[in-house]
């Protein structure tokens, strides 16, 4: 099976950003193509490679099975490569197949049973997925998750970066002497320590920089969250029947659905009241061009209770989490793409080789948490993406077998080579305009 992922070389430094940005990749890499292994082993199907990488090998082996483990020399993905296939892409072999002896079809990708075949390209991005949720309940597991109540305090805090002293390209390393280990724990840093000036450690290129600042509060007359209703001391029960546990959770909810009228329950003062408030529509640049629309209600934790907390958990709740988690993601994903084709979303967002490697630096420079986050991130959206109904992907694949079921037979070999060609084509260009983002964001 073919692994793809928009990804390429950096003019960074090998320390910060060129080992971190191989790190990351080669996890999520050698856990998708081990998934489309490790079941077509189960399927009695000869695996002749396994490689990380394209192009020239730089060195491997053969294990007792005769599979080839190797390392190659372009870092922009990896494969597998089944008895009967054309090449890596996992094409057939359609020539070769009408020579095979019976021995040799008993061992072949394409004479497998269809629910097989389907079973192995499904395997790599559900690995993706599994990696995912197993990072994540190790990160809850061994560095906990922010937690603040959801209760409304009636502040805005203002971000420190509107004051002076900070550049474009900062990477936040800690506030007021707490780790960021994440855009929610710095948020509620400031929230709880408002009108306090603060020491930001910031991460600019190899060094590091402080920064004096002071967190501003705005009362929120005018907002969205006031005209709907609520008021300070409000404690969000949930939203749309949704059970709301603490305020990062009403943040995200919120935040994909600007536009959207909300039923909110809240307790106030002992009793539940219901609101209905429709979050406005907030447009940002982030620090790589990247536009984006979210919903905003115009509310903040309340200062007494804002203080952060930072919860462990049980490998069996961690574990739950890191699926919602990671199911959260897939949720965002979705709504972002099904916003760039509605027109409510740009299409700038949408990263490649540049961004990846210069977000996997300064994950690393904020600690091996966030470095592993990012590997859950990133493990995720190449599961996606290879979903994805594109021929030379893995969600290409799966549509020829639908088509298969449907019909009863396979596709010709003419319409296959036709796809394929398409397929390429599309993937291409998305590398393309992936890397053209990037270029834009950091000339900008």
């Amino acid at each position: 099976m073919n692994f793809i992922s928009a990804m390429g070389g950096t003019g960074w430094t090998v320390v910060s950003v060129v080992i971190p940005f191989l790190f990351v990749l080669t996890i999520v890499v050698f856990f998708h193509e081990l998934g489309h292994f490790w079941v077509a082993r189960r399927c009695g199907v000869r695996v002749e490679v396994f490689s990380i990488g394209f192009g020239r090998e730089l060195f491997g082996f053969n294990d007792r099975h005769g599979t080839r483990w190797k390392l190659s020399a372009i870092p922009l993905g990896g494969y597998v490569k089944f008895f009967g296939d054309a090449d890596a892409a996992s094409k057939p072999d359609f020539a070769g197949a009408e020579a095979m002896s019976a021995e040799e079809r008993s061992v072949s990708f394409l004479y497998k049973s269809l629910a097989q075949r389907a079973a192995i390209v499904a395997a790599g991005p559900i690995a993706n997925f599994i990696l995912a949720i197993v990072v994540f309940a190790g990160i809850f597991s061994l560095y906990g998750k922010p937690f603040i109540e959801p209760r409304v305090g009636g502040l805005v805090p203002v971000s420190i970066t509107d004051q002076g002293g900070f550049r474009p390209g900062d990477v936040i390393y800690s506030v007021g002497g707490e780790r960021a280990i994440s855009l929610d724990a710095i948020k509620a840093t400031l929230a709880a320590k408002a009108g306090q000036q603060l020491d930001v450690v910031v991460s600019r290129g190899s060094q590091q920089v402080t920064v004096s600042a002071v967190p501003q509060a705005a009362w929120f007359q005018g907002s969205v969250a006031e005209q709907a209703g609520f008021r300070p001391g409000d404690l969000v029960l949930s939203i749309n029947g949704r059970a709301i546990e603490s305020f990062t959770d009403m943040q995200r909810f919120v935040e994909v659905r600007a536009g959207e009228p909300l039923q909110v329950v809240v307790n106030r003062d002992g009793r539940n009241v219901e609101i209905t408030a429709t979050p406005s529509i907030t447009q940002f640049k982030d620090r790589f061009g990247g536009t984006h629309r979210v919903g905003r209600l115009g509310i903040s934790p309340s200062r007494d209770q804002a203080a952060m907390v930072i919860r462990r958990y049980d490998p069996a709740t961690a574990t739950w989490l890191g699926v919602k988690e990671t199911w959260f993601v897939v949720e965002r994903t979705f709504g972002y793409l099904g916003g760039v084709i509605m027109g409510t979303q740009s299409a700038d967002q949408l990263g490649g080789p540049i961004r990846i490697a210069q977000v996997s630096g300064e994950a690393a420079s904020i600690g091996f948490g966030a470095l592993l986050s990012l590997v859950a991130l990133i493990s995720v959206s190449i599961g996606l993406l290879n979903l994805f109904p594109i021929p030379m992907l893995d969600g290409g694949h799966l549509v020829f077998y639908a088509i298969e079921a449907i019909r009863g037979r396979p596709m010709s070999e003419q319409a296959q080579e036709m796809a394929f060609r398409v397929g390429l084509a599309l993937v291409l260009m998305m590398m393309i305009f992936a890397t053209w983002n990037d270029l834009r964001g950091l000339v900008g």
